[in-house]
């Protein structure tokens, strides 16, 4: 996909197409099924990014200047919009900017990983408590699911998923329902109190028919990012295997995928408190993060963009491992990864890309700022030194 493609995408979604340019994308649109899903992936993060409302107000004129400086230069642009503007930001790694292959190392490039290796997208799966599993994709909307026992969950309009659970009598059994998001998939659901839950891939959120009088509680395993509502009387509680995060209203990213090494707990804004298996227990202030090992927790100042970046549509690194890089491409793109050296896994990038993007943008990013190789090998990808 071409800048000119990106831009007319951009505009389409802001509603400040010519009619001219309406045609033209029309024409694009026209050539591939594929091509309305990148449209549709456009709109969707505009969607994530509106619910979040969040603002950015870019130096779009001190970042273009910066490119007319190195015109002998071709620099990649990642199209990126926030609440109420787009801009392109150049993907930056390790200090330099990334060039562009030529136009038919590129398309190799394209060729080669797309076989392994394609997008996520939204996904999920319900499983009602019986068992009896409903798959929900992009194209679902404005559909009315029920499952055992009468729980309900609407896909609205915007292909959000809204529980609305069902009442439960005292004495009758809770039973509990799931929102699963299998590799390459990403999901969001509002819950029956209205708090809004964003899941990752290769993640499962346990729900209850209907929360309870005390308090409010889900089960997350992988990643997810709750905007939790405020009710003093109800604390909201998300267990996972290794610690009980604690909160009244507020907005925090839990990772607590098995395979990594711990659970990360990073506070946007509000309070929460970590309580980890082994007794140890901290209340977090807006910007740290609580990582934990075994039965300690350690805490640190973080920069919450990084951290939640997945659900705003983007790759964000920030002297990130590439062995932490390579674990999220794999549940994105939904391919296996894996390493001939075990010291390349210590490698550190910084940079950003739009999830969307097919996976070769970012590989071309970390092999010209290093002296790693990626090549597919049968369904899998292997990194290697040059």
């Amino acid at each position: 996909m071409n800048e000119r493609i990106e831009e007319l995408l951009v505009k389409k979604i802001d509603g400040e197409l010519s009619d001219a340019e309406e045609k033209e994308l029309a024409g694009w649109l026209a050539e591939s099924e594929a091509h309305g899903r990148v449209l549709r992936e456009f709109e969707a993060v505009r969607q994530r990014l509106t619910v979040l409302r969040e603002e950015f107000h870019p130096d779009v004129k001190g970042r273009l200047q910066s490119v007319k400086k190195h015109k002998k230069r071709r620099v990649r642009f990642v199209v990126e919009w926030m609440r109420y503007v787009a801009v392109g930001i150049l993907l930056v790694s390790v200090g330099g900017y990334l060039l562009w292959n030529d136009g038919k190392k590129e398309e190799e490039g394209h060729r080669v990983f797309a076989k392994v290796a394609v997008p996520g997208k939204e996904q999920a799966y319900i499983v009602w408590a019986n068992g009896v599993q409903v798959a929900i994709d992009e194209t679902m909307k404005d559909t009315l699911l029920t499952g055992d026992g009468g729980a309900m969950v609407r896909v609205d309009s915007n292909r959000v998923l809204r529980y609305e659970g069902r009442d439960v009598s005292e004495g009758q059994e809770q039973r509990v329902h799931k929102l699963v998001i299998p590799n390459g998939g990403e999901y969001r659901m509002v819950l029956e109190d209205g708090s809004i839950v964003w899941l990752n891939s290769a993640s499962t959120l346990e729900i209850p028919e209907r929360f309870a009088a005390g308090e409010r509680r889900v089960r997350l395993v992988g990643e997810a990012y709750f905007k939790v509502k405020k009710d003093s009387s109800r604390p909201f509680y998300v267990a996972t295997e290794r610690v009980d995060v604690r909160v009244l209203g507020t907005e925090f990213n839990v990772s607590a995928y098995e395979e990594d090494r711990g659970v990360a707990t990073t506070l946007v804004n509000g309070s929460v408190r970590v309580d980890a298996r082994g007794g140890e227990s901290v209340v977090l202030e807006p910007g740290q993060q609580a990582l934990t090992t075994g039965g300690g927790i350690e805490v640190q100042d973080v920069d919450v963009s990084y951290v939640t970046s997945w659900v705003n549509g983007k790759f964000s690194f920030d002297n990130s491992r590439l062995e932490n890089i390579a674990r999220q491409v794999s549940r994105w793109y939904d391919v296996k990864i894996s390493f001939e050296d075990d010291d390349l896994k210590e490698i550190r990038f910084s940079g950003a890309m739009l999830k969307f993007r097919p996976l070769s943008d970012l590989i071309e990013m970390i092999e010209a700022t290093s002296f790693v190789r990626f090549s597919v090998k049968g369904e899998n990808i292997i990194i290697s030194r040059k």
